[in-house]
């Protein structure tokens, strides 16, 4: 073989390799590549995510913004705004906004949406959080099927922002009170709800005031319970006193509600949501209210009734049993005169009967006749009824159930429309007040301008006679008496003073000299007994006086013997 290599055979070349078709294509787009993937998956992941389109009306659009606004539900965001436009006549602002498919059961009928930004009110403050976040909707799920799309918003948050449950009622008065929305409601001290707004009806021109009572204390309101206005401080001037009353700081600001009820209505079920109830403008008003009977009558009193006005008290031995509830001018054509009839109404169910322990429940005819018979055997044993004055500061009255002593006789008149109930004098007040005006007319009639004129006549005397010169002489040749004497005066004491220290020295010699005679009758410097002796020797001396004076021939031949003289 030619050209054989001696030393062994030639293996065969490999193949040629072959050119690919990636082999051209440069690695930098498998980055492209990985994105388009991720891109991909994240949009599928958003599709699979994304719920339902919405559209939500609003007043205004205050801090609404495309793409940054949220929607949430306990803080929890649940979608996001996506237009901000205006309603056709654009009257109020549509926003659109797309909801995860998290919250699509969540959208039902009654599902609420409003905007939660910064408020201040005196009902307190709310919102703060979105001075940093910005406005957001929130959301509270609502009842019924979901599938709701469209939705109207709320211009207020509902109450504790969606997050308390409980159940709304409806509050009618005649005109709106002093309390804002957000304002609290108490039941014995404690909130329990709050109010969630008002508005005006123009069918009457009512005020209907929307509260919410939060769970479980919905258990609280029954068909027979009373609410009235606690407007933060009361005052009030009565026959008991000045009063004050608050319920809360907060209630001082926004005013509040308060209602109460009685005992025995919590045998029966709760009332149901959406109950209208009257709301009173006092507690004293929600408690009148109450009162199963009230029995009106007529009573005129004599003079004037200054002072008096309606709801004034009607008490019997100083506790209430009724009020006044009209008052009014009537001309009287049987006398030609104005008097004033006063209407008061009484609530027989105050004044209870022996061995009752509650008033009885008898209809109105039936209450009101029986009072009639009891005001009649009362008049008969000298119930009258009298004007006093209730508070001395105020100059209120108040009507006064009293029994008089030595009565004139009187009886209830039964008249139209309402009987007639005897009435006697006022109160030691105004006893005091006519005779006040009495002294006061007679004193007005007295001629003031004479006697005015006599005592001016008399100072201008008095004032001539003071300055005449004789009177001045006087008073120097006074003056003049009282310096002498004040002189004598002196000069009296000066001289006093040695004649008294005299006086006691005499004193003191005078006591030792009858110290020295001394005063024993068995001593013989005996004073007593001297001075006897000295009068029986002056005794002895007389009688031989008178002796010789009868004898003188004694002297010479002595006193004869006793029987010379027989």
């Amino acid at each position: 073989m030619r050209g054989a290599d001696p030393s062994g055979p030639v293996p065969p070349l490999p193949p040629a390799p072959r050119a690919s078709r990636w082999a051209d294509l440069p690695w930098v787009w498998a980055v492209p590549a990985v994105a388009l993937i991720i891109v991909a998956w994240l949009g599928l992941s958003a599709l699979a995510e994304r719920g339902p389109t919405i559209r939500i009306t609003f007043d205004t659009g205050e801090g609404l913004e495309a793409e940054h606004t949220t929607i949430r539900y306990k803080d929890v965001e649940l979608g996001r705004v996506t237009r901000v436009g205006l309603t056709p006549d654009r009257s109020r602002v549509v926003v659109t906004a797309e909801m995860t498919r998290e919250a699509a059961p969540l959208l039902r009928r009654t599902t609420e949406f409003w905007v939660v930004r910064p408020r201040v009110g005196f009902s307190g403050v709310s919102g703060l959080g979105t001075l940093v976040s910005g406005a957001y909707i929130g959301m509270h799920p609502g009842d019924g099927d979901p599938g709701a799309r469209d939705f109207t918003g709320l211009e207020s948050p509902p109450p504790q922002q969606g997050l308390a449950q409980g159940q709304s009622y409806v509050l009618t008065a005649a005109k709106l009170p002093s309390v804002s929305d957000g304002a609290p409601i108490y039941y014995h001290g404690v909130q329990v709800g709050e109010v969630t707004g008002h508005e005006l009806s123009d069918r009457d021109g009512s005020v209907v005031v929307r509260i919410f009572i939060y769970q479980p204390h919905q258990m609280l309101v029954h068909d027979t319970s009373r609410f009235w206005v606690s407007s933060g401080l009361q005052v009030s001037v009565d026959a008991q006193g000045l009063r004050f009353g608050t319920e809360s700081l907060q209630t001082l600001l926004s005013g509040g509600l308060v209602f109460e009820t009685p005992k025995e209505a919590f045998a029966g079920p709760p009332s149901s949501p959406g109950t209208v109830f009257n709301l009173f403008a006092t507690e004293r008003a929600a408690e009148d209210a109450v009162d199963p009977v009230r029995v009106s009558y007529r009573v005129f009193f004599p003079g004037t009734l200054r002072g008096l006005a309606i709801d004034t008290p009607v008490e019997l031995r100083g506790l209430p049993v009724g009020r006044v509830s009209a008052l009014r001018l009537e001309y009287d054509p049987a006398t030609d005169a104005i008097r004033v009839p006063v209407t008061i109404e009484i609530e027989p169910h105050r004044i209870l009967l022996p061995g009752e322990t509650t008033p009885p429940q008898t209809g109105e005819a039936q209450a009101t006749e029986e009072a009639n018979r009891m005001f009649e055997r009362l008049i008969a044993k000298g119930l009258r009824v009298r004007l006093g004055s209730g508070s001395l500061l105020t100059g209120s009255r108040v009507v006064s159930l009293d029994f008089v002593e030595n009565a004139p006789p009187a009886r209830l008149i039964r008249s139209e429309p309402y009987p007639e109930l005897p009435t006697a004098g006022g109160s030691s007040v105004d006893d005091m007040t006519v005779s006040a005006t009495k002294f006061l007319d007679k004193l007005a009639a007295l001629p003031l301008g004479d006697l005015i004129g006599d005592v001016r006549d008399m100072v201008r005397h008095a004032d001539a006679v003071v300055g005449s010169p004789a009177l001045k002489r006087s008073l120097d040749n006074l003056d003049k008496t009282l310096a002498n004497a004040e002189k004598l005066t002196h000069d009296t004491q000066q001289q006093v003073g040695p004649l008294l220290a005299k006086l006691n020295t005499a004193a003191e010699q005078l006591n030792g000299t009858l110290a020295l005679l001394g005063n024993d009758p068995r001593s013989s410097t005996d004073l007593a007994h001297t001075l006897s002796e000295l009068k029986d020797a002056a005794r002895s001396v007389r009688a031989l006086a008178d002796y010789l004076e009868r004898h003188p021939e004694a002297l010479i031949a002595g006193k004869p013997t006793e029987s010379a003289h027989r």
